[in-house]
């Protein structure tokens, strides 16, 4: 009984619930030969602001990421890894900021921590620090990589 109901079920999904008229082919729509609206008249667009680049380089043991306004620094301990970061806010109003940073080995050992820097004033650099990871994970990456999950400010509006 179940099997047949199964097998009705999937002969009313396979031919549909239509008088007929469906398989009628409507004639697809025609394009005229013309070039497009962008192709005939070039408008000026203003460029949007670069991104910031991305940059990394070693401090000794420390590995260091800028990207734009946010400065990581990560150094190997031996229960995970110190992670350091700065945001210098470049708003004219206070800005508070939430960052996620992974710390990871390229070989499957990752961890991630999210800082929060509340209330950094225009002009002044934020500052905040964590270990990432733990002597549970096994062996802290001797050169982390580091990733900017999320990267969000959020300016006051007063």
């Amino acid at each position: 009984m179940t099997r047949a109901l199964w097998l009705m079920a999937a002969c009313v999904l396979a031919a549909g619930c239509t008088d007929g008229g469906a398989d009628k082919a409507a004639p697809a729509p025609q394009r005229p030969a013309t070039p497009s609206a962008e192709q005939s008249s070039p408008q000026v667009r203003p460029s949007p602001s670069p991104s910031p680049v991305a940059s990394v380089h070693s401090e000794g043991r420390t590995r260091v990421l800028e990207y734009g306004d946010l400065t990581v620094r990560a150094t190997p301990e031996s229960s995970g890894v110190r992670t350091e970061i700065e945001v210098a806010n470049t708003n004219q109003r206070d800005a508070t900021y939430s960052v996620q940073i992974s710390i990871a080995d390229g070989k499957g050992w990752t961890a991630y921590n999210r800082f929060w820097l509340q209330d950094v004033p225009p002009g002044k650099t934020g500052r905040d620090e964590a270990v990432i990871g733990s002597g549970d994970m096994g062996p802290a990456p001797q050169v982390p990589k580091i990733y900017v999950d999320e990267f969000t400010p959020l300016v006051d509006r007063k």
